[in-house]
């Protein structure tokens, strides 16, 4: 299971790279309107999979992985909202944070389905946990493609 997590890590962390050069290459042909909504959008993805794999692969302890977590999520959406423009800094700073905290609950909820009420899952532990990276990492290849069509029409 850790190597499956690391390897969808590995994967998410590469489109996210990946994403951040499409949207740095293009940063003086695109509108304000575009790039703001698209660096939000692919800063929030890539926070919400990257702590969802993170929470899979160590589920430790939910205070700590949630911290860093957070403060991971901060620092991917501050990076992809500078791309735009400074004005959006604060934006991508908030909007990061939260997908990542989303992202850690998704990764606790797919690991104890009763802690919000929902009945135990008659799967295994290790495959919930391949479900849900793998539902994480197609979101990402969506938004990935999504992103470079929309920047490819400009």
């Amino acid at each position: 299971m850790i190597l499956f997590g690391l390897f969808l890590l590995v994967l998410s962390s590469l489109l996210g790279v990946y994403m951040y050069a499409l949207f740095y290459k293009s940063r003086y042909r695109n509108g304000d309107r575009l790039s703001f909504a698209g660096t939000l959008a692919a800063g929030q993805i890539t926070s919400f999979v990257i702590a969802i794999t993170l929470y899979l692969i160590f589920p430790i302890d939910f205070t700590v992985i949630c911290t860093v977590n957070l403060w991971i999520g901060i620092v991917i959406g501050t990076q992809f909202s500078s791309v735009a423009s400074g004005k959006s800094v604060l934006a991508g700073f908030f909007n990061g944070g939260v997908a990542a905290v989303m992202g850690t609950m998704v990764g606790a909820i797919s690991f104890d389905p009763t802690l919000c009420g929902l009945p135990a899952s008659t799967l295994t532990l290790q495959n919930t946990g391949i479900a849900v990276g793998i539902f994480g990492l197609l979101l990402l290849c969506a938004t990935t493609l999504l992103v470079r069509f929309s920047l490819l029409k400009n």
